[in-house]
């Protein structure tokens, strides 16, 4: 992958996922923040070069991408697409492998993957254990900010380095701030945790313990405007306190929305709420 690839792969990836959506009946959501994606792709371009993968079409257009990053020997899945009309043909399975290439000899991995069955397959058939999640939406009610929990300051980046090694066995560092320049806010709750949300959106969340977990998941709930739509994804059945927080503010729990696929070391994995961008 090339900088001249960031716009490109920004909107092959939404043409994709909108493509999944239709094909299981699903109206695809509001496309992601264009700033947004870009400053994804080009974080990873940065950090990760030797994890970003392309695959040009016959057209000229982009038929395919994997992007893979490293985090403190945590290897992570961040986008991996292939154009519809393209996919079951090998093409994402020369990515996924190039992608794979990137992470030899780290000691754990993460794939969030969506639930249709040639992703879970390759993910399987890699050596990942599939853990199915549940998600959560619906406009959330009797949220209130948990005292204590303020905005995410520099300072806060040592606790949640520490919390993160824990959770995920790997710091996520300057992908924090990736998430903020991107449009997410950062909370924090000294000491015990830290989450990011845009749009309605829970995008990451790590903690120390359940209860500061659903103090910082209530907070982030509680500052979405009235009448706005929440949405929590990638919950596992190891994160009951998510679950419970999510009912607590009424809102309507989905199954089938795929899996979290881990590999080796990665941490106890909870209480925690993975980013689908930063894993």
């Amino acid at each position: 992958m090339r900088d001249s690839d960031v716009a490109a792969v920004t909107e092959l990836a939404s043409l994709t996922f909108e493509d999944y959506d239709r094909r299981r009946g699903v109206p695809p959501p509001p496309r992601p923040r264009v700033t947004g994606g870009e400053v994804r792709m080009q974080r990873l371009l940065t950090t990760d070069p030797g994890g970003c993968w392309v695959a040009d079409g016959a057209d000229g257009t982009l038929a395919g991408a994997a992007l893979a990053i490293v985090r403190e020997g945590v290897w992570g899945l961040s986008i991996f697409v292939v154009r519809p009309g393209l996919q079951s043909g090998g093409l994402g399975g020369a990515l996924l492998r190039r992608a794979l290439d990137h992470g030899a000899g780290s000691r754990g991995g993460i794939i969030l993957s969506s639930s249709d069955p040639r992703a879970l397959r390759l993910y399987r058939r890699a050596g990942f254990a599939l853990h199915p999640v549940v998600s959560a939406a619906g406009a959330p009610g009797g949220m209130a900010a948990a005292p204590g929990v303020r905005a995410f300051a520099a300072a806060d980046h040592a606790m949640a380095a520490a919390v993160d090694r824990r959770a995920r066995g790997a710091a996520h560092g300057g992908d924090l701030d990736a998430l903020r320049e991107g449009g997410a806010e950062l909370l924090a709750l000294p000491g015990r945790g830290y989450v990011a949300h845009r749009d309605g959106k829970v995008i990451l969340l790590a903690a120390a313990d359940d209860e500061a977990a659903g103090a910082l998941l209530r907070t982030a709930l509680a500052r979405i405007p009235a009448g706005q739509e929440a949405e929590i994804t990638w919950i596992t059945g190891a994160q009951g306190w998510a679950i419970d927080v999510a009912i607590e503010a009424r809102l309507e729990l989905r199954l089938g929305s795929g899996a979290v696929a881990l590999r080796g070391d990665t941490g106890t994995f909870q209480p925690y709420l993975p980013s689908g961008a930063y894993l």
